[in-house]
């Protein structure tokens, strides 16, 4: 059975506690008690502090130029659009001459057929900082398509036991994309359109390793 009243007694801090009188009654917490709060994450490093990787890591999952901008310079990502699109005094770039897309010899049915799924130039993506060795700056987009062979060699000599598909002609074409760099001494990033020029099979073609070695 609880007794019917315990008086109030002093901790040795001097505050004061009450206990339950009866049953049920809850315990009085101390105002001046402390709450212990979970430590709050440290927060992200503006993009212009942030190393190369962690930034590329950070830009390539973005959809959008336009987002890559507001993520960069949230407070004047518009007024970095129009610089980054305003004609400058320079020629055009390498990609508005170049990039011309070749006419393929117009082949019958089974003819086709056959080159669908044997060595064709076929798109594949690369990554331009290791396509290009350029792991001192930022592209966006990261990736592009490019036409590279690829597929087999059925149709191959019997003389040959080991026939790769090799490319027959590679051209080099421009691509325009958005360049990211960290400024030398100074803060901030320099943003610009440059070209990067990729390698791109043409056309293909069947051929003995013996006879290529």
């Amino acid at each position: 059975m609880w007794p019917k009243h315990i008086p109030e007694t002093s901790s040795p801090t001097g505050t004061l506690l009450s206990f339950p009188t009866k049953a049920g009654s809850p315990l009085e917490i101390p105002k001046d008690a402390k709450t212990v709060s979970e430590p709050e994450a440290p927060a992200a490093p503006p993009p212009s502090l942030q190393g190369v990787e962690e930034l590329s890591e950070a830009v390539a999952v973005l959809s959008t130029v336009e987002d890559v901008m507001k993520y960069l310079e949230p407070e004047r990502w518009q007024l970095d659009m129009e610089e980054l699109y305003k004609p400058t005094w320079h020629v055009l770039g390498k990609s508005f001459i170049f990039n011309k897309k070749a006419k393929g010899a117009d082949l019958n049915l089974l003819r086709e057929e056959v080159r669908l799924y044997s060595c064709t130039p076929r798109n594949y993506s690369v990554s331009l900082r290791e396509e290009l060795k350029r792991t001192d700056v930022i592209f966006w987009p990261s990736c592009l398509l490019v036409k590279r062979c690829g597929g087999n060699c059925a149709c191959c000599s019997h003389r040959c036991f080991d026939c790769q598909c090799v490319p027959a002609r590679v051209t080099k074409k421009y691509h325009e994309v958005l360049l990211l760099r960290h400024r030398s001494g100074a803060r901030g990033l320099q943003k610009s359109m440059t070209d990067v020029a990729l390698e791109h099979h043409e056309e293909c073609s069947c051929a003995c390793k013996d006879d290529l070695d």
